[in-house]
């Protein structure tokens, strides 16, 4: 299976990540605080950051 990349945020600053499904929950257990937003995962990184900045307006601007 591809990995995805996942909208997490912790503290209310967002980022994303790349993953594999079945290894995303692994990840959260090492990285303490980190949330996942419960919309499912993209399957491109572009797809990613157009969710991140609807969800979080101005946490990063789009380039130019």
């Amino acid at each position: 299976m591809s990995s995805k990349f996942y909208v997490v945020e912790k503290n209310g600053v967002p980022a994303v990540w790349q993953s594999h499904p079945e290894r995303i929950g692994q990840l959260l257990k090492h990285k303490t605080g980190f949330t996942v937003l419960p919309d499912p995962p993209s399957d491109t990184r572009a797809e990613a950051l157009t969710k991140l900045r609807e969800v979080f307006p101005g946490s990063r601007p789009a380039k130019a």
